[in-house]
C-alpha cells in the first residue's frame, strides 16, 4: 500500500468511527426516510444565508451521517445500500442547489470541510461527474489567510491532494500547515508562554485555538509512518500548546469563559469547545510516550471522567503575551483576563458577542465546581461584570469591532513565580481610570484599586462578583453571621459576605451593595443569531457603589474559595495578609508566609518588615520572597518595554544592588526571578 491509499485508508476509518463521534443509526435512517425525492430536506432552508448558523449546513451534516450508517460494519447490506443512495441523492442535490452564505468562512471552509468528509466516505461509490464536481469546488478553495483560518484552508487542499494524488498539491499544503505549528512572533497562533491568538493579538485558546489543535493535531497519527510525518518538533509544540497551554484554561469540562471570545454569547459554549479537545490529546497521546499520562489525563477530565482538579496543573501562570493570569489548585480555579495597548479586549462578529464591551477590563471569574457562570450571560448585567470598574449608566454598551478595540493602556501586567502571582492593570475606560492591581497567594485573592477618577454624569462601580445563586448568602453584622434575607441591599459599611463556598472580605469602609434576585434576558441580546426567548436565571450579584464623580477613590476586598461561613468571619477578624500601601504610586500586599507582591505603578520604595526595604527605579510587578539563606526576587516588566531595571534590597543592614535584564523580543512581559543571599 502507497503512502497515499495508507492515509485514505486512515481518514476512512476515523470519519465512520471516529475519535469520540459516536455514530446514531437511528438518526441516519431518520434522515435517509424524511429526505424528499430530490434530495433535498423540507426542514432546511437552502436560502438561509446566515453568517453565524447558516441552515443548508445541516444538509451537508446529513449527508455525512448518511455515509456513516452506510460504511459503518453493524450496517448489513440492505440497510447500507439505501443509506448510501440517500448520500448520493443529497450530494446531488447539493451540486444543483449550490447554496451560500454572506459569511466567508461557510463558503471557504465550513461546506469545503463537510464536502472532504463526504468524499472520503464515498470512495469510488460516487459518479464520476458528481465526483469531479465535488473536486472542483475544493479546488477555488485558495491557501492563504493566518492562523486556525490557515490551518482549516490548508487541511481542505492536503486533503483535495490525497483524494487526487497529487504529492506536489499534498507537501505544498502541508508545509502551510506545518508552518503554523510554531512559536508566533506576530499577533497570531501559537503565542510564546502557549495561549494561542486569532483576529489579532487577541486570546483565543476556546474557538481557534481549540479547532487549531482538533485540525492540527491528527496528522501526527494519520501520517505517521509515511514519508509526510509529522516531525517530533512539532508533536513537541503541539503538546505544549495542549497542556502547558489550554489544559491551563480548562477547569474540567469547561473552557474558562475568558478564552472564548465572541462565544461567550452562545449556549453551553464553553463545553462544546472542550470536547473539540479529546480526540487531539489522544492523537497526540500515542505519538509522544513522554507526555501520554498528562494528554490522556487531561482527556479524562474533559470527559469528566475525573475530577477537575485530579492530577491537573495547579498554581500560578501569566500569560504574558495575552494578559492573562490563572491561578488554580486541585479544588479551585481563578482566572483574571485583562488588556493593554497590545492585545484586544474582545469581539463582537456576526452579530456574536453584542455585549463583550467590558470583557479585556480586568475581569475575575471563580470557579470550584465549574456550574457558577452556566448559561448566565443573557441575562447578566454586562455593567456588572466581575472585577470591572466602570460606569452604571442607563446607556447601551458600544458593540466592539472584530479583532480591532486594543486595551486603552501599556502598563498592564503580572509576576509569577509558579505557585503565586501579581498581576496589575491601568484601567481607562468611557471617562473612567483606574489602577488596579490583583494578589494571588494559595486560596485568596486580594484585590486592591486606587486612583480610582471619573467625569462622566453616571455613577462608577466596582463588581465583585454576578453568578448563579447557588446557595443561601450570608453576611457579617454586630452580632455576629447572619443570613442575607432581602433581595437587593446597599450597605454603608459590611465586613464580609459569604456565598457558595466563598467569602467575601470588604477590607475598608466601602458602600456595598448585595443581591439576590431572578434576572431576566434573551440569548438575542448578546447574540443576533440566538432566541429571542426570554429567560430566567436566579443570581448573586455583589459590586462596591463609587458614586458620581469619585476622585482618586479606592476599594480593598479579597475573595478566598474554598471557605464555610464560619472561616469567612474568622478570616476577616485575623486575615492571613496586610495591606501594607494602597495609592496612586504603590500598592503592597505582605501576606503571613513571608512573602510580598507590589505593583510599582513609578520610581519607588516599600518597607516590607523592621529589617528589610526594597527600591526600584522604574514601574514594575514584583514578588519578593523571605528564605532562611536569602530573599527571592521575581520581577516583570508591564510595558514591555524598558530592557532592564535597577533593584536595591536592603535587608539586616546590608545593602545589595541587583540589575535585572527584562527578557526581549516575544519573551517581553515574562518573568525574571533573581537571589539575593543573605548577608
Amino acid at each position: 500500500m502507497n503512502d497515499f491509499d495508507t492515509i485514505k485508508s486512515r481518514l476512512f476509518e476515523r470519519e465512520v468511527y471516529g475519535y469520540n463521534n459516536p455514530l446514531s443509526c437511528a438518526l441516519a435512517f431518520a434522515h435517509s426516510v424524511s429526505q424528499q425525492p430530490d434530495g433535498s430536506w423540507v426542514d432546511v432552508n437552502y436560502d438561509n444565508r446566515g453568517r453565524s448558523i447558516w441552515d443548508p449546513a445541516k444538509h451537508l451534516s446529513r449527508t455525512v451521517l448518511l455515509l456513516r450508517g452506510a460504511r459503518h460494519r453493524d450496517s448489513n447490506l440492505e440497510d447500507a445500500s439505501g443509506l448510501l443512495e440517500s448520500a448520493r441523492s443529497g450530494q446531488s442535490f447539493w451540486l444543483k442547489c449550490r447554496p451560500e452564505s454572506d459569511n466567508w468562512w461557510h463558503n471557504t471552509i465550513g461546506g469545503p470541510l463537510s464536502l472532504c468528509q463526504i468524499l472520503v466516505l464515498f470512495r469510488d461509490d460516487l459518479e464520476d461527474t458528481g465526483r469531479n464536481a465535488t473536486l472542483d469546488i475544493l479546488a477555488g478553495v485558495e491557501i492563504g489567510r493566518t492562523g486556525q483560518n490557515r490551518a482549516w484552508v490548508s487541511s481542505i487542499n492536503l486533503l483535495r491532494g490525497v483524494l487526487l494524488k497529487d504529492l506536489a498539491l499534498v507537501q505544498a499544503a502541508l508545509k502551510e500547515i506545518v508552518d503554523e505549528v510554531k512559536l508566533s512572533d506576530g499577533p497570531e497562533g501559537i503565542q510564546p508562554g502557549w495561549s494561542f491568538h486569532q483576529h489579532g493579538p487577541q486570546l483565543y485558546q476556546g474557538n481557534y485555538g481549540a479547532h487549531f489543535l482538533e485540525t492540527v493535531a491528527p496528522y501526527a497519527t494519520l501520517l505517521a509512518g509515511t514519508r509526510f510525518e509529522m516531525s517530533d518538533e512539532s508533536v513537541e509544540i503541539l503538546t505544549n500548546l495542549a497542556l502547558e497551554g489550554t489544559n491551563w484554561m480548562t477547569w474540567g469540562s469547561r473552557m474558562d469563559y475568558h478564552v472564548v471570545g465572541r462565544f461567550i454569547s452562545s449556549p453551553h459554549r464553553s463545553r462544546w469547545e472542550s470536547e473539540k479537545l479529546v480526540a487531539p490529546c489522544e492523537h497526540l497521546a500515542e505519538v509522544n510516550s513522554d507526555a501520554r499520562e498528562a494528554l490522556l489525563a487531561f482527556r479524562d477530565r474533559l470527559e469528566e471522567k475525573r475530577e477537575p482538579g485530579d492530577d491537573a496543573p495547579s498554581g500560578n501562570r501569566y500569560f504574558w503575551r495575552s494578559d492573562f493570569m490563572v491561578h488554580r489548585a486541585t479544588d479551585r480555579y481563578l482566572s483574571i483576563r485583562m488588556s493593554s495597548t497590545r492585545t484586544v479586549r474582545s469581539e463582537a462578529c456576526n452579530q456574536e458577542g453584542l455585549q463583550n464591551y467590558h470583557l479585556g477590563d480586568g475581569v475575575t471569574l471563580f470557579s470550584q465546581r465549574g456550574d457558577e457562570y452556566d448559561g448566565i450571560f443573557p441575562a447578566w448585567d454586562w455593567k456588572r461584570v466581575p472585577g470591572v470598574t466602570c460606569l452604571r449608566s442607563d446607556e447601551p454598551l458600544p458593540v466592539l469591532s472584530t479583532g480591532k478595540d486594543l486595551g486603552a493602556d501599556l502598563f498592564v501586567g503580572g509576576a509569577s513565580d509558579g505557585d503565586d502571582g501579581v498581576a496589575a492593570m491601568r484601567s481607562v475606560r468611557d471617562g473612567v481610570s483606574a489602577r488596579k492591581a490583583w494578589f494571588c497567594y494559595d486560596n485568596i485573592l486580594v484585590c486592591l484599586g486606587a486612583d480610582i477618577s471619573s467625569y462622566a454624569r453616571s455613577p462608577v462601580i466596582t463588581s465583585i462578583n454576578q453568578c448563579l445563586m447557588k446557595s443561601e448568602v450570608h453576611i457579617g453584622t454586630p452580632e455576629g453571621p447572619a443570613p442575607f434575607l432581602h433581595t437587593d441591599r446597599l450597605f454603608g459599611e459590611l465586613p464580609w459576605v459569604h456565598h457558595d463556598g466563598i467569602g467575601y472580605l470588604l477590607l475598608q469602609q466601602m458602600a456595598v451593595d448585595v443581591r439576590r434576585e431572578p434576572q431576566w434576558g434573551a440569548w438575542k441580546d448578546i447574540n443576533g443569531n440566538a432566541s429571542a426567548d426570554r429567560v430566567l436565571r436566579d443570581a448573586f450579584g455583589l459590586w462596591i457603589d463609587h458614586g458620581f464623580g469619585p476622585q482618586d477613590s479606592h476599594y480593598a476586598y479579597a475573595v478566598a474559595m474554598g471557605v464555610d461561613v464560619e472561616q469567612t468571619a474568622a478570616m476577616h477578624e485575623t486575615p492571613p495578609f496586610e495591606i501594607l500601601e494602597n495609592t496612586s504610586d504603590i500598592q503592597v500586599v505582605s501576606w503571613s508566609e513571608g512573602l510580598t507582591q507590589a505593583v510599582f505603578w513609578k520610581p519607588g520604595e516599600v518597607t516590607v518588615s523592621d529589617s528589610c526595604k526594597l527600591t526600584v527605579n522604574q514601574g514594575c510587578v514584583l514578588m519578593l520572597r523571605q528564605r532562611e539563606d536569602g530573599l527571592e526576587v521575581t520581577v516583570a516588566n508591564p510595558n514591555q518595554l524598558s530592557e532592564r531595571i535597577e533593584i536595591q534590597v536592603e535587608s539586616g543592614g546590608t545593602v545589595r544592588d541587583v540589575t535585572v535584564d527584562y527578557p526581549k523580543d516575544g519573551l517581553a512581559g515574562s518573568s525574571v526571578a533573581v537571589f539575593v543571599p543573605a548577608g
